[in-house]
């Protein structure tokens, strides 16, 4: 009895010290507000932080910095946005999962590698400024990792004598697509010599991994003054990518490359007094409802260039598509020597002086388009001469006018527009509106000229994009720092009812994960008066959910239960 008495004794004297452990070794169990003023202590917290743990750096320069967030569901952030400056040589890791990092600047330092490396997934690096920092690559985005997001950054002045390399860098996996985006960055004033100097703003991939399936998105995006960083101000080199609803103004001398990469989209963006598109080396390429103005006139870029390369048999131009795209007095598009299956439909074409195109227009085939002005070339059918009769509208672009021949006279013939997986890659108009079903239907350019509803796209200014600390907030409406949004479950009709207080004009996107990390569901929402929306989850089986609500620069992100 004495021996039965002391074993059981000694499991309970066992158990009371495993408690006491337990209790003291992990006394924080709730999420927590924690304030640290040096990048020591700053480490410390990351690496003791449970999810929802919010990590504040206090205002001031800290120099030569090495930061690894290895943990999950967590943000680092500086006290107030801008008021942290890590200067000197940094190097910042990105490990975990659902990490927000934000509100840092880069403003003197220098380094031969890459600032930050993000290994992990559905992270959001937002609100930072690179400013004359020195470095080969500012953030990089490894192959295993997706659903990351850059967004209101500001990259600009990477010194000439830094080591080359591009500005973002997306490294694609042989065998998981990436989903990354990049949005409301502002990308500009980038010295050098201009052409392939190798400081290209965005690069997707490189020429070896071409094949590689990336789905990245590039949409908001300002680009001004980056063509003497390198010609390419996007450079896409892999598969599947959308550049959408991007804005480039005095940057003539870069574009946006199409190059080794197939299956790629580019839609809605604007080029005013800029480089336009170069497809080199690719195939499967669709440019459709873009406005290009005063393209190409001046510097070392064309509105849209050919590039024939006879050495790579594989990318020969093949099945490159200009559907849907207005082109008001801008260089000569040029289509070099070669194209097989391509075509240009439902264009226009208007050019006070010297010639639209130049080069040779076998392997094209016209039908729809309108030009007013010097053709250059012989194109026998599939091209009406006619005043387009356009109007300078209050968004400071040329759109149709009531009476435009464009209107309602569109041809049908062309390829259907490539869908991508998992990105919406709608027929919208460069507004952002809707078109008519019907082929027929639609208006010649790139918008429709009676198209109704919120107009979601228009040529960007540089106080619409980058991060919210570099402007004046007066000058752009933008939601306050406390995002105020709940969601409520109707599990009997399977709908989310969301709820929030945001600016009228916050562009909105819910996202819905399983508890593993997997994207369910992606939705862009209009914001409108009502401050509430209904969301359909009637795919969704009973269980536990993650639902990301992302406004402008914040980001919330709450579990919700579907079922009893």
């Amino acid at each position: 009895m004495r021996n039965s008495f002391s074993y059981k004794a000694s499991i309970r004297c066992f158990a009371v010290i495993i408690l006491s452990l337990v209790v003291t070794g992990n006394s924080k169990m709730k999420a927590a507000t924690i304030n640290v003023n040096s990048i020591i202590a700053l480490q410390n917290a990351i690496n003791g932080s449970i999810a929802g743990d919010i990590i504040i750096l206090a205002d001031g320069t800290y120099l030569n910095n090495t930061i690894t967030v290895g943990k999950s569901n967590i943000t680092v952030r500086s006290a107030t946005p801008g008021g942290v400056f890590l200067n000197g040589a940094n190097s910042i890791y990105i490990n975990g999962s659902y990490v927000t990092f934000s509100g840092f600047q880069f403003t003197s330092g220098s380094i031969t590698g890459i600032v930050i490396t993000v290994n992990g997934s559905h992270n959001t690096i937002t609100q930072l400024n690179f400013n004359g920092y020195s470095a080969q690559k500012y953030i990089t985005l490894i192959s295993s990792s997706q659903y990351n997001e850059i967004s209101y950054c500001n990259f600009e002045n990477k010194p000439i004598t830094a080591p080359a390399g591009n500005l973002i860098h997306i490294d694609p996996s042989a065998t998981i697509p990436g989903y990354h985006k990049i949005r409301y960055c502002s990308f500009q004033n980038m010295p050098g010599a201009g052409g392939d100097n190798g400081n290209e703003c965005i690069r997707i991939s490189n020429g070896a991994t071409s094949t590689y399936i990336s789905r990245t998105t590039i949409e908001f995006c300002y680009f001004n003054n980056t063509g003497l960083g390198d010609s390419e101000a996007i450079s896409n080199k892999c598969r599947e990518n959308v550049i959408r609803y991007n804005t480039c103004v005095n940057n003539q001398d870069a574009m946006f490359c199409f190059r080794n990469g197939d299956n790629c989209v580019a839609y809605g963006n604007f080029f005013i007094g800029a480089g336009g598109i170069r497809v080199k080396e690719a195939n499967n390429i669709y440019c459709f409802n873009n406005y290009f103005e005063n393209s190409g006139t001046t510097g070392k870029m064309g509105s849209v260039l050919y590039v024939y390369y006879t050495a790579n048999t594989t990318y020969v131009l093949n099945n490159i598509n200009f559907i849907h795209n207005t082109f008001v007095d801008c260089g000569t598009i040029d289509f070099d020597s070669g194209a097989v299956g391509n075509t240009w439909s439902n264009n226009i074409f208007k050019k006070s002086s010297g010639s639209i195109f130049m080069g040779v227009t076998t392997g094209i085939t016209w039908s729809g388009n309108i030009n007013y002005g010097t053709l250059g070339i012989t194109i026998p059918s599939g091209i009406t001469s006619v005043n387009p009769q356009l109007n300078l509208n209050t968004d400071g672009y040329y759109g149709l006018s009531s009476t435009s021949p464009a209107i309602g006279t569109a041809s049908n013939s062309y390829p259907a527009i490539l869908n991508i997986p998992g990105i919406d890659t709608l027929m919208l108009d460069i507004k952002g509106l809707a078109r008519p079903v019907s082929r027929l239907l639609k208006d010649i350019g790139c918008e429709q000229f009676n198209a109704s509803g919120i107009v979601t796209n228009k040529p960007l200014k540089l106080v619409d994009v980058g991060p919210s600390y570099l402007k004046s907030l007066t000058a752009v409406d933008r939601p306050k720092d406390n995002l105020n949004f709940n969601v409520q479950v109707n599990s009997a009709i399977k709908k989310l009812v969301l709820n929030y207080s945001l600016a009228q004009n916050s562009r909105i996107n819910l996202a819905i994960y399983s508890l593993n990390g997997t994207l369910i569901k992606s939705i862009d929402i209009k914001n409108t008066e009502s401050q509430q929306q209904v969301v359909d989850i009637s795919s969704l089986q009973n269980g536990m959910y993650l639902v990301r609500f992302y406004a402008d620069n914040l980001s919330k992100m709450v579990k919700f239960i579907l079922g009893n």
